[in-house]
């Protein structure tokens, strides 16, 4: 379900030892918090980040996720967040993301989110223009 032909971002790092569980296994939750950092990555990559997008007055919330852990990742195992854009819509974004071990390329977990633009009060709201030099796939 990775990205083929989509244009997407990559990050590369060590699992840190907090990451993990007595035995030396990623907590699960932890798999959303790279996710996260990949979707920062992609906006940042773009000339945007989520600050920018805050300070123009809206939010991405999330609505919808769907996550599939393939494979226990450990202690030191250096993994690669790879993020990309699954669609854009007049009030949301999907997100996709693949967290593989970085020397074998397989993949041990995969998600994806929609999140949905709201203004300062909550409301939702169709995404601004401005935001399009970041959203092109």
């Amino acid at each position: 379900m990775g990205p083929s032909d989509r244009e997407y971002c990559q990050t590369t790092f060590r699992i840190r030892y907090a990451e993990t569980d007595s035995m030396g296994v990623v907590h699960h939750a932890v798999y959303l918090v790279w996710f996260e950092e990949g979707r920062s990555a992609y906006i940042r990559e773009r000339g945007w980040s989520y600050a920018d997008i805050e300070d123009s007055g809206y939010f991405l919330v999330a609505a919808d996720l769907k996550a599939r852990y393939l494979r226990a990742s450990h202690y030191d195992q250096e993994v690669t967040v790879r993020t990309w854009i699954n669609e854009v819509r007049s009030r949301a974004i999907t997100f996709g993301c693949d967290i593989l071990d970085t020397s074998s390329g397989e993949i041990v977990f995969s998600a994806s989110l929609r999140l949905i633009c709201v203004d300062s009060q909550g409301r939702i709201t169709r995404i601004p223009s401005a935001w399009k030099p970041w959203l092109v796939n």
